[in-house]
């Protein structure tokens, strides 16, 4: 990637939140992955006919990236390295926070990080240290064979209006705004990504998002890459400590000898953050 191609993608992240690098892999490294995440979820083709209103069966595994041997090397793959180091600069490191999917599908508009609230709670607060993380997808399958887009509203990392939030939260609205818009906001422009094997997506998690409806198989692989500052280990924490939902399992020694070896391992241990009051968490124990 020169230079000049790199200067467009930073600033269309600083701008939107969120870039898309087309064919960063190759097709067939792509469904490489996918055979490999059939095999792992015993999700398969056939399994996707079975549709209902745009959601298919759900499996996903936490930290499977992390766990499972077949996902692993892409912790340290070069190709996302160079992005990511091009959005937020050196210093960037392992975020244990991956995902594997095999069907599963948020269709709301959500944000993957701590405080989902907009201007409300530490994930907000930049006066002392950025926020310089990411969430990158990897879709597996064809826009053709799924029908699946998936979702963003540029700049909601910086910015929401008031009737924004207002209609996220309104449920007589949202329902006659779903019936007249499907999955669209009725105040925000979003921006609808119809990916092919080998396309990346790279956000921030503070960005709204959403998983759009899909006609037949769907697969995604999530990694997490961040410069650790308190915005880092807090969100370490948040998934480790706090999600308890999620399950998240330790990072197995292996791949932390494998980050260590490649320098993408945190040079600090991430302590228990237990400043989460205003944090999203679901059915916590």
């Amino acid at each position: 990637m020169d230079d000049a191609a790199k200067e467009r993608l930073r600033k269309a992240f600083v701008r939107d939140g969120f870039v898309v690098v087309q064919g960063l892999l190759p097709v067939e490294e792509a469904q490489g992955l996918r055979s490999a995440l059939t095999a792992t979820s015993g999700v398969t083709d056939g399994d996707f006919k079975d549709v209902v209103d745009g959601v298919p069966r759900k499996w996903t595994k936490p930290a499977g990236v992390a766990t499972e041997e077949a996902f692993q090397h892409l912790l340290v793959d070069e190709r996302l390295l160079e992005v990511a180091r091009t959005l937020l600069g050196e210093g960037v490191r392992y975020l244990h926070h991956n995902d594997l999917h095999a069907g599963y599908s948020s269709p709301g508009w959500h944000r993957d990080n701590v405080d989902r609230v907009h201007g409300v709670g530490g994930d907000w607060e930049e006066g002392d240290e950025a926020y310089r993380m990411l969430r990158i997808a990897l879709y597996l399958q064809t826009h053709a064979e799924s029908g699946f887009r998936f979702g963003l509203i540029p700049g909601s990392h910086r910015r929401e209006s008031r009737l924004v939030r207002w209609e996220r939260k309104a449920p007589r609205f949202s329902t006659v705004r779903r019936w007249l818009l499907g999955q669209r906001l009725a105040f925000a422009r979003s921006r609808w990504i119809a990916t092919e094997p080998g396309d990346v997506v790279f956000f921030d998690h503070r960005v709204l998002h959403c998983g759009g409806r899909t006609r037949g198989p769907k697969y995604a692989v999530y990694l997490g890459m961040g410069v650790q500052n308190r915005h880092f280990n807090r969100h370490w924490s948040y998934y480790r400590d706090h999600r308890t939902d999620l399950a998240y399992p330790a990072v197995p020694e292996k791949v932390e000898a494998l980050l260590r070896e490649r320098g993408q391992w945190p040079e600090q241990a991430i302590p228990r953050i237990d400043d989460v009051g205003s944090a999203y968490l679901p059915n916590a124990a």
